[in-house]
């Protein structure tokens, strides 16, 4: 399926790391147009659309099924939803997903809400889940195959086994800290880290965490950056290469499109999925403000 890699750095991350196997792992496969176009009608592949209803009734991909990415915003956020396997058995039933099956998620951002999909597909033990390499507003430009036909899928009972070395929790990171065992990685924009921009009762950021805005990583047709690109902007965020990384927003999803992105550059990477809106709620976790760190 897959060409030997060779290194031209002119190609597009989509090129050089799906033809290279020890990269394109089955949770974390980035799917080029052409590739899904010519697979539409593959009897395993499950393509999932999380974009807004009203823009999913427009016109969509053949065989696209519409997940409420809100409702799974708020499922993730009670309180033990990520530990309790019954309340995802129900969500995941009727999306018809199978041990057999290829999931594919593209939404019509910068793969913001898709790569959430993605990271919690994953963590609940589906074993192939995958990105689009651009958006559904790009698949449209190109005049590429849509539809507003909603798929009937066949629900399927599906057993979730949840993969805790993707996760990490409020007591991972301060372990982490403590024994300088992974490199905390904060994919908020710069004011959020610094503190100037509060979405909790706390502003700042994790000390010793390095910065580096999930948005940086993907142009505005939801392409990721070549893997130069993406190298360079990895190391002058503060990561190191081969450091275990455990990544963070605010509630996952922004954490989700950096830990896509360390996965196929060949990080070992976790999501501290609750974020901050868990460790700057907190009353005893470390906080850096802007006055004694630097993003």
């Amino acid at each position: 399926m897959f060409t030997v890699f060779v290194p031209i750095w002119a190609l597009s991350l989509s090129v050089l790391l799906a033809d290279s196997p020890k990269s394109d792992t089955p949770s974390s496969r980035l799917v080029t147009f052409d590739n899904l176009q010519a697979r539409l009608a593959s009897p395993n592949l499950r393509l999932i659309d999380p974009r807004p209803l009203a823009d999913y009734e427009k016109g969509h991909l053949p065989g696209a099924v519409w997940v409420d990415v809100k409702a799974v915003e708020k499922l993730a956020a009670k309180p033990g939803s990520l530990t309790d396997a019954k309340p995802w058995e129900a969500w995941i039933a009727p999306l018809g997903i199978g041990p057999d099956t290829e999931v594919v998620i593209c939404d019509g951002e910068k793969q913001l809400a898709a790569a959430r999909l993605w990271w919690l597909l994953s963590y609940l033990g589906v074993p192939n889940v995958g990105l689009i390499d651009g958006n559904v507003p790009l698949w449209v430009a190109e005049k590429r195959p849509v539809t507003t036909e909603v798929p009937k899928v066949e629900p399927r009972e599906f057993r979730v086994t949840f993969r805790n070395e993707r996760h990490a929790t409020r007591a991972d990171v301060i372990s982490a800290l403590q024994s300088r065992s992974a490199t905390i990685v904060d994919a908020r924009s710069a004011g959020e880290y610094t503190g100037t921009e509060k979405r909790a009762k706390r502003g700042g950021h994790v000390p010793t965490a390095c910065s580096l805005e999930w948005s940086n990583l993907v142009d505005k047709d939801g392409r990721f950056l070549a893997e130069p690109e993406l190298k360079a902007k990895v190391a002058k965020a503060g990561v190191k290469a081969g450091d275990p990384l455990i990544t963070h927003c605010q509630s996952g999803g922004r954490a989700s499109v950096n830990a896509f992105v360390f996965e196929r550059l060949g990080f070992k990477t976790r999501n501290y999925y609750l974020g901050w809106s868990d460790w700057g709620n907190a009353e005893d976790t470390p906080v850096n403000v802007e006055a004694d760190s630097k993003p």
